[in-house]
């Protein structure tokens, strides 16, 4: 991975009757973000509000470098998308879509495509409304890639397949970052999918960055400790997110986030008994995170103050 940005959001803001988003975040070259949250935690809006799809109320972004409002259309021909399907493509053959789409890059790539399309065993003559949603989600894929972008932003690309076709369009998506290394931004409230791909995590909740790490820390530092405590009260606040009683056996199960060799002694010196630590899958920390499992479980962090070159050495650090 590179220490190059190639996309900051800073404090994008925007204000519905009953919603706000206000997020903050950047992603370096090389690196795939997965953003996930629950629906209607602002997944979709935010990629909108990036894109200028919707008008954003407040707020900087950056692609590249540049301003996104003052080189829409520089930005956008370096950037490959798969959003919500538009209206306009339904009534298109699959093969004109692909015309179309090439003729707004400059560095369509037909060989790449040509290999997707045989790969896919996709049907370039059926309208777009006549193929299934899993061959639709193959043709996005195709526009996304094909013009072997230098950031690529997937927004819930594999809601409503199956678990098969799920499997095959992470494969591909992984092969693709093999052939040409595109930054990837991901949202997805399906973590299996996130866990395959993702480097980094955001976990959006009403709006907000609840969370953001990368995945190694995330499996490293996140634990459940399990054992006997006669006064939980003794345990330092600062070290738990969640407390869970066992009434059948009477353990205490202690969730942490920080969790330590060290954390280990200060727990048996509070009284733990005999503690038994286990790791904590993607979903379960996501229940943490986003859910009522915990009391709140992190911060609201603003990631661009560190330096690019920061940025690249904490995630060196987390793949260690």
């Amino acid at each position: 991975m590179s220490d190059t940005i190639v996309l900051e959001v800073e404090e994008l803001e925007k204000h519905y009757r009953n919603f706000s988003l206000r997020v903050s975040f950047c992603l370096a070259s090389g690196e795939v973000l997965g953003v996930v949250g629950p629906n209607g935690a602002g997944k979709t809006t935010l990629i909108h509000g990036m894109l200028g799809i919707v008008k954003r109320d407040r707020g900087r972004v950056r692609f590249f470098g540049l301003d996104v409002d003052q080189h829409e259309v520089a930005i956008k021909q370096r950037v490959g998308f798969f959003l919500e399907e538009a209206p306009l493509f339904r009534q298109m053959r699959a093969g004109d879509v692909l015309k179309f789409f090439a003729s707004f890059y400059p560095r369509w790539d037909w060989s790449l495509a040509n290999t997707m399309i045989q790969q896919f065993e996709l049907d370039m003559t059926k309208k777009v409304s006549e193929l299934s949603k899993g061959m639709r989600a193959k043709l996005g894929l195709i526009t996304a890639f094909s013009h072997r972008p230098e950031l690529v932003i997937l927004d819930e690309p594999t809601a409503g397949l199956d678990p098969g076709m799920r499997r095959e369009f992470v494969q591909v998506v992984r092969e693709l970052r093999r052939d040409f290394n595109p930054t990837i931004l991901l949202t997805s409230h399906i973590m299996a999918d996130i866990e395959d791909l993702a480097d980094r995590i955001a976990f959006l909740r009403e709006g907000k960055v609840a969370l953001i790490e990368s995945k190694t820390r995330l499996l490293h530092s996140w634990r459940r400790l399990r054992g006997r405590c006669r006064d939980v009260r003794r345990l330092d606040p600062g070290d738990w997110v969640a407390i869970e009683h066992d009434q059948a056996s009477g353990e205490v199960h202690v969730v942490t986030n920080r969790w330590s060799p060290a954390l280990m002694d200060r727990v048996r010196e509070a009284g733990f008994v005999d503690p038994e630590a286990f790791a904590l899958n993607l979903e379960e920390i996501y229940s943490y995170v986003i859910g009522a499992r915990g009391r709140e479980a992190a911060v609201s962090p603003v990631i661009c103050t560190e330096s690019a070159s920061e940025r690249v050495e904490n995630h060196q650090w987390a793949n260690q």
